[in-house]
């Protein structure tokens, strides 16, 4: 053990007396590392912050069409009776509804006149965002049916129409292809400021949710049929089940089972597609992470060669004292693991620092909050692997060393 250490003091030893060839030999190593580590720290910590908030957001429904392109998929033209049946008949269900989302509108107050983003639709439209309401109530099933002129809105449009989130009871106009109508707040919904939101809801200044009764009665639109429509499941897991009963009991009732007319596009679906093209570009980063490591090897060897021949007098001198061969490869080999290791550690550490800042940084860019996820085990790899380049790599100019001749190595100047 005392031989051991006095190896390693040697080896720190000249790793200090070189210190700027030591640190452009750790330099490759360092890179290589702190990449794998950054890239699959960042990357798990963003895929995981993404398929969170996609989960959240659509995770939990399912959307059912007719499909027109299919022999008979005109003909079909779902209605309330439809949705009610499954609601009734198939578990796991919390609700089902037609969408209809506009982009064009305006709303207006006090504070001036806003761009607005209806989306009409059934009581149970209150599942398609998962935001929680933070004050008031969702429209009732007895709104829906009368055609009451009611709305649900978030904060942000709270605040931007007047100011405050205490506005229960309040009224808007909001004008929909040139025909403006008087709604009354009933529920103000929490922000959702994820770009995940962003890219599944429609975006406005003023975001409200209308019943789907209002668009007919007020703005002449005819909703009692619809080629599309919503299901939300209890929790995701029930997604395939629901989805399977659902569509077998809509064939039954249309008569066109096995004619793959309707159709299901699972919105968990997409969170697995993403989630894999990430994987694809987290593997490719860190192959190039691992050439870079290869390279900072071959470093390595370069520089316990040259340190050889530096240092052959020295070998020359410390076999003629009776040093042995494996003595010699030893220490030399000790050198090249040190330096290696030592860039690993720097590496890990500039490659966790460096996952944390990217995704502090990915958070203040509206994606979220996203979260480096450091896994053990893609360090503890890091740091072996580091050690074998160091080893690998060494082996080479230790055993040069070790089999240098005595008195060729004294001759040596």
């Amino acid at each position: 053990m005392g031989r051991v250490i006095e190896y390693i003091k040697i080896a720190l030893m000249n790793i200090k007396s070189n210190k700027g060839r030591s640190f452009l030999t750790m330099l490759g190593i360092i890179i290589g590392i702190s990449s794998v580590i950054l890239i699959v720290s960042a990357g798990n910590g963003i895929k995981s912050g993404i398929s969170g908030q996609l989960d959240d957001l659509i995770g939990g429904y399912v959307q059912f069409y007719a499909d027109s392109s299919v022999e008979g998929g005109d003909a079909v033209m779902f209605t309330d009776d439809d949705l009610d049946a499954i609601i009734e008949k198939v578990d796991h269900v919390k609700g089902a509804t037609d969408l209809w989302m506009f982009s064009t509108g305006s709303a207006q107050s006090n504070k001036g006149t806003f761009t607005a983003a209806p989306t009409f639709g059934n009581e149970y439209m209150q599942y398609y965002n998962t935001a929680p309401l933070a004050r008031g109530r969702y429209f009732t099933k007895n709104e829906c049916q009368r055609g009451s002129k009611v709305c649900v809105i978030t904060e942000r449009s709270a605040k931007k129409l007047f100011g405050s989130t205490d506005v229960i009871g309040l009224e808007v106009n909001m004008t929909l292809y040139g025909i403006t109508q008087e709604y009354t707040i009933v529920g103000i919904r929490k922000d959702n400021d994820s770009a995940a939101k962003n890219m599944v809801f429609n975006s406005g200044e003023v975001e409200m949710e209308i019943p789907i009764t209002v668009l007919e009665s007020a703005y002449g639109f005819y909703t009692e049929k619809f080629n599309s429509f919503f299901l939300f499941c209890e929790s995701s897991e029930d997604i395939e089940s629901v989805s399977k009963q659902a569509k077998n009991l809509l064939e039954a009732r249309y008569n066109v089972r096995g004619k793959e007319v309707i159709q299901v596009y699972d919105m968990a679906s997409q969170i697995d597609q993403i989630s894999s093209v990430l994987n694809y570009v987290t593997i490719f980063i860190m192959l190039v992470a691992a050439i870079a490591l290869i390279v900072g090897g071959i470093g390595v060897m370069n520089i316990m060669l040259v340190s050889v021949t530096e240092r052959t007098k020295e070998i020359g001198i410390r076999k003629a004292l009776g040093a042995k061969t494996g003595s010699i490869l030893f220490q030399f080999l000790m050198e090249a693991v040190i330096i290696t290791l030592i860039g690993g550690f720097v590496g890990i550490v500039l490659g966790v620092l460096g996952a944390k800042g990217v995704c502090s940084i990915a958070s203040a860019t509206g994606m979220g909050t996203i979260q480096a996820v450091v896994d053990p085990k893609v360090v503890l790899s890091a740091t072996a692997f580091s050690s074998l380049i160091g080893i690998f790599f060494g082996i080479y100019p230790a055993r040069k060393a070790a089999k240098l001749s005595p008195i060729e190595a004294l001759r040596h100047e």
